[in-house]
């Protein structure tokens, strides 16, 4: 069973959309595991209880699931996206949702539909305020975030965490739970408090190599 499942149909139904996702883009799975390392430990953080941060975990695990129909050229094309490929990148969170509705709980699906949405509505796909949302939502979109500038994508190498941090905290005004950012910068200090020291200007890393476990990688 997966960790963080609340129940047996639950777990073995994501299980099965994680060995089509690695199956499929074994990169992609992976972002999905170490998204749902770090919205579970902000989760933990922020105080939710154990069922709160299984849904967290599950929610993060599955959220990019909807990508499975986009072709790949588009998913990991290392230049700019065209009008009619950003398009088909806007669909996957409903694309995902179609996929979960009928076999993950609210929370998770939530998760899945709307971690492109913004503080500032101008997310989607459709345009809402974040702050309306789920705090669960709110807690996989940063960490969502988190991850993909942290780790190599096609079109950039990965950022160091305090730039990371950084851009995340320039962000929390119209993107971002600012809440949920300050808990990420807490939770990095706790893990090695001279990250607090880190300038932006050096680009250096002091935190270990795993520091939320499941393989997240960090950039040196």
């Amino acid at each position: 069973m997966i960790p963080g499942s609340p129940g047996a149909a639950e777990s073995a139904a994501t299980e099965k959309l994680l060995a089509v996702m690695r199956l499929r883009d074994p990169a992609l799975a992976d972002h999905g595991v170490r998204t749902a390392h770090i919205a579970a430990a902000l989760a933990a953080e922020l105080g939710l209880d154990r069922e709160e941060c299984d849904q967290v975990y599950l929610g993060a695990l599955l959220h990019d699931v909807g990508k499975l129909g986009i072709p790949e050229s588009v998913l990991w094309k290392p230049s700019g996206l065209d009008r009619t490929e950003w398009g088909e990148i806007r669909t996957h969170p409903e694309n995902g949702h179609r996929l979960v509705a009928d076999i993950a709980a609210r929370e998770v699906a939530a998760c899945v539909l709307y971690h492109h949405e913004r503080v500032d509505a101008e997310g989607y796909p459709f345009g809402i305020g974040l702050r309306t949302l789920p705090l669960a939502v709110r807690i996989v979109q940063v960490a969502d975030a988190y991850d993909a500038m942290t780790s190599d994508r096609p079109y950039q190498g990965p950022r160091p965490v305090a730039t990371a941090l950084a851009e995340l905290r320039r962000c929390a005004i119209g993107q971002f739970d600012a809440e949920v950012v300050a808990t990420l910068g807490r939770l990095l200090a706790k893990v090695d408090p001279v990250v607090r020291t880190v300038t932006r200007s050096t680009g250096a890393d002091v935190l270990p190599a795993d520091p939320f476990g499941a393989g997240l990688r960090v950039a040196g």
